[in-house]
């Protein structure tokens, strides 16, 4: 009898190993890059002090002080851009099929930083950051009818590659895109966007606002023109 119930459960793990081994190893498509955009590099940022009483203008962030207009010339650029969320060093769009839908991904290049001693706040550097922000279809089309304001909400937690610790791949950053996708879930990222009489346009880098409501086109925003702004519209 031991015999007996030792051979069937010989036989059946043999069959088990068996049924394993004849399974499909199949690894998921992968995405690609389809259509692309130009890249827009430049905007200027603008941001009213209140207290000066006067519109303070950098290339490529948006600052409030006048400071580095003046006795911190040489902190411009990667310094000061890394200081604020509201920076890019270039933007572009391109798009990718996921389950047969297109979708929009805004790419934008840009300086992030922090300090080497938090807690004592010394030894600030600067590094660049990767990210992207997944569009769909419907929401990216606001773009090519701007009226006034308009608002693209971003329902996909954005890519970011942190270039400190990685040389930018593009196959890695497609891997990380369609993972996203993979788990939809409503965020507080919106890309805000006006135009105003002159046609000219102002926008903001897309980051968390909770609401169309608290982004302030008032009081800082970027700006630079048409024909500069739709470089990085897909049509």
């Amino acid at each position: 009898m031991k015999l007996f119930i030792k051979t069937v459960i010989t036989m059946t793990m043999c069959l088990v190993a068996t049924i394993s081994f004849e399974q499909d190893r199949t690894n998921r498509e992968k995405l690609i890059f389809s259509d692309k955009s130009e890249i827009l590099m430049n905007a200027v940022g603008w941001c009213y002090n209140s207290t000066l009483g006067e519109w303070i203008d950098y290339n490529n962030v948006i600052e409030e002080e006048k400071t580095y207009k003046e006795k911190f010339k040489l902190l411009t650029g990667a310094f000061l851009m890394s200081r604020h969320t509201q920076n890019f060093i270039s933007i572009q769009t391109k798009t990718v099929i996921f389950k047969e839908i297109k979708y929009y991904v805004l790419i934008v290049e840009k300086w992030d930083g922090q300090y080497k001693y938090p807690s004592i706040y010394e030894d600030w550097y600067e590094y660049k950051t990767m990210c992207g922000y997944i569009f769909t279809e419907t929401e990216y089309n606001k773009l090519n009818n701007i009226i006034d304001v308009v608002s693209l909400e971003i329902p996909y937690q954005p890519v970011i590659m942190d270039l400190r610790y990685e040389v930018y791949d593009e196959k890695v950053f497609l891997d990380k895109i369609q993972n996203n996708l993979d788990f939809k879930y409503k965020t507080e990222y919106m890309f805000p966007v006006k135009k105003i009489e002159n046609g000219n346009i102002r926008f903001y880098v897309p980051d968390r606002f909770s609401t169309i409501n608290n982004v302030d086109f008032n009081k800082q925003y970027f700006e630079t023109t048409f024909d500069n702004f739709s470089k990085i519209v897909i049509k």
